[in-house]
């Protein structure tokens, strides 16, 4: 496939780097030079200067016979119209980076009057991402399936976590619950476990269900925390801003600290049920005084990854029950993992997943393509399929498809039914197919077949 990714930044390094082990061509349009050196460099891809709304550098990136063309600079409205031009001079799907709050709540009805096939915001998405998190403290991250009818939440083992020292099978018997641990993290090795796959302590275990069965089993492992019902953010930027409005949405108590007082006024306005303070969050003080001790959660996402950090452990040293911290630099990532953070979140990675699920769903030749997609470690992926008429395995049992190593049906959704498979489960037409696999770049469900 042929890709033009314009805007050389964050998101557009990040997209590059992930769509290079899709073995996709890459052509990367950016204004300034250095920037577009740097990637060219660091990922030997193709790269043009100049603006995305120039006809010429689009011409030159070869946008006339592009499969995909992403526009993800800071400028919404650059985004939008180089899209434009790109469809018109043949770009056959274009997607565009929207993050501002009054032009994203107006794509929906704009999109298909300007050409545009798919649009994303990171802040966004990432707000989406902690708010689920939200909703179940005692996990690590949470992911959605099936239009929500399922989900995938990441447990660490800790000290006294009765998993620990338990085969797979043993934990079917002894907790009777319809889950199904579908991955488990060890260290740098990511694992599809097997039935006599023993739990270690200090795992990272992935387990899929519908949420009511997962609150079930949280609580008879004695792990169960309730949803936060107040909520202390540090820093008001855009995932402040949408994670504020989606929680006061829900009846959840909000208080912002925001260190800018002209931004701060803003969210005061923008956010009437909020609680917004000017201040510094990682001032003790103002912390202790601002109802950390009364809060139920901490998220820290002031723009900084170093205060976030810092505000993030200081936040876990009070007892705070759940603390989510935003770490955006990919260059942190190995550094942070090793500090027993309780939840990271990165706006860019959480993207990525979306939009090469969208590269995916549009790979495949009869429509039969990802409808979600998330990625582990860069190793194994989450993938969710739904079954249609070119399926040709369907209504024979599991134990008798020829699936490929590596890969696991986790989970099938039937009409409003979440199935548990076992052997003597079938695939019928229509059902909603959840994957984990360590196969790469898998984008129709056939191919889970030898």
């Amino acid at each position: 496939m042929n890709l033009v990714i314009v805007g050389a930044g964050k998101v557009g390094s990040t997209l590059v780097k992930n769509f290079l082990t899709e073995m996709h061509d890459i052509v990367v349009i950016d204004k300034d030079g250095a920037v577009l050196t740097d990637v060219v460099n660091r990922y030997d891809v193709q790269g043009v200067v100049g603006e995305g709304i120039e006809r010429s550098a689009l011409l030159e990136a070869g946008v006339q016979t592009a499969d995909f063309f992403i526009a993800c600079t800071p400028r919404d409205e650059i985004n939008i119209l180089s899209c434009v031009l790109a469809k018109k001079l043949g770009a056959k799907r274009t997607i565009a980076r929207v993050r501002d709050p009054e032009f994203f709540k107006e794509m929906d009805a704009m999109k298909n009057d300007v050409g545009l096939d798919y649009y994303f915001n990171p802040e966004r998405r990432t707000a989406v991402e902690i708010a689920e998190v939200l909703k179940f403290p005692s996990a690590k991250n949470v992911e959605s399936f099936a239009g929500g009818r399922v989900t995938m939440v990441e447990f660490n083992v800790g000290a006294g976590n009765p998993l620990a020292g338990k085969s797979l099978m043993e934990i079917t018997k002894e907790y009777k619950s319809k889950v199904l641990i579908a991955m488990v993290t060890r260290g740098e090795e990511v694992i599809i476990p097997r039935g006599d796959f023993v739990i270690e302590q200090g795992d990272n275990v992935h387990i899929l269900a519908t949420a009511t069965e997962i609150l079930d089993f949280s609580k008879k492992l004695k792990i169960f925390k309730p949803r936060a019902k107040s909520v202390l953010i540090a820093g008001g930027g855009k995932i402040a801003y949408y994670l504020a409005k989606d929680l006061l949405d829900a009846g959840v108590n909000v208080k912002i600290i925001e260190s800018n007082k002209e931004r701060a006024e803003e969210l005061s306005v923008e956010l009437e049920k909020a609680i917004v303070v000017f201040g510094d969050a990682t001032e003790r003080e103002l912390l202790d005084e601002e109802a950390l001790k009364n809060s139920d959660a901490c998220v820290a996402v002031t723009g900084k990854d170093e205060l976030n950090v810092i505000i993030s452990f200081y936040a876990m040293s009070k007892g705070v029950g759940k603390v989510i911290t935003e770490v955006e630099r990919t260059s942190l990532n190995d550094m942070v993992k090793k500090l027993s953070l309780d939840t990271v979140v990165s706006p860019r990675e959480a993207i990525a997943d979306h939009i090469i699920r969208f590269v995916r769903a549009h790979q495949a030749d009869s429509g039969s393509g990802v409808n979600t997609l998330y990625k582990f470690h860069d190793k194994v992926e989450a993938l969710e399929f739904t079954v249609e008429e070119d399926f040709n395995a369907t209504n024979v049992n599991l134990k008798d498809l020829h699936v490929k190593n590596n890969i696991l049906v986790g989970g099938i959704v039937r009409g409003e039914e979440f199935i548990l498979p076992t052997g003597n489960t079938w695939l019928e037409k229509g059902d909603k197919v959840i994957i984990v696999t360590a196969v790469k770049s898998i984008t129709k469900l056939s191919q889970i077949l030898k």
